[in-house]
């Protein structure tokens, strides 16, 4: 679908958005197991506990975790307005609030950088880190959501046009000046 003619520049930027793709598909995929994850472990917390409709609120854990953050909040909200009315006492309030923030923490620790950066070939640590800095430079949910696709296209990148071009070249020998012609020998100097 590209406006280019049929050449080896066409067919690179076509690999390379596939690639691309590929890994998107991935993240989102690891995005989905990560939420299902959430859900079940918020529903066993919160049905050990007591709390009714706890199945209901994993579901909606599960369906709205696709959307890292905003899902686990939306559907914070309705299980402790629940647990106040159900049981009247704020420390019910305050066990819902921790058994969400526990499995928060949980799956931003642990599940999701090992799920989600497994599934887009990423260390989890590298997760960690791109979630920071992506948060930083785009500023707040727009940043987390954007960061593990934005590094995963920089690593295609940097992977297809820095690392693959450098590690072709032999280490003994310096590159190649731009636009040299061959060198000849003299005839005056033999």
């Amino acid at each position: 679908m590209l406006p280019l003619k049929a050449s080896k520049f066409r067919k690179d930027v076509v690999d390379t958005m596939e690639e691309i793709n590929g890994y998107l598909i991935s993240f989102f995929r690891g995005q989905m197991l990560v939420s299902i994850i959430e859900g079940i472990l918020i529903a066993i917390c919160l049905k050990l506990v007591g709390l009714p409709y706890a199945v209901t609120i994993g579901a909606a854990v599960c369906v709205l975790g696709i959307i890292p953050y905003l899902g686990i909040i939306s559907a914070f909200i309705p299980a402790v307005l629940l647990a106040w009315f159900t049981w009247g006492d704020f420390q019910h309030v305050l066990i819902v609030s921790g058994i969400f923030l526990a499995v928060n923490q949980f799956d931003g620790w642990i599940i999701q950088p090992k799920i989600v950066g497994d599934s887009v070939e990423l260390h989890p640590l590298t997760v960690m880190f791109s979630v920071l800095i992506w948060t930083l430079i785009l500023g707040g949910l727009i940043g987390a959501l954007l960061a593990v696709p934005l590094t995963a296209a920089i690593k295609v990148l940097y992977k297809r046009y820095i690392w693959q071009n450098s590690s072709m070249r032999p280490m003994t020998e310096p590159p190649p000046p731009p636009h040299s012609p061959p060198s000849e020998e003299s005839p005056a100097l033999s």
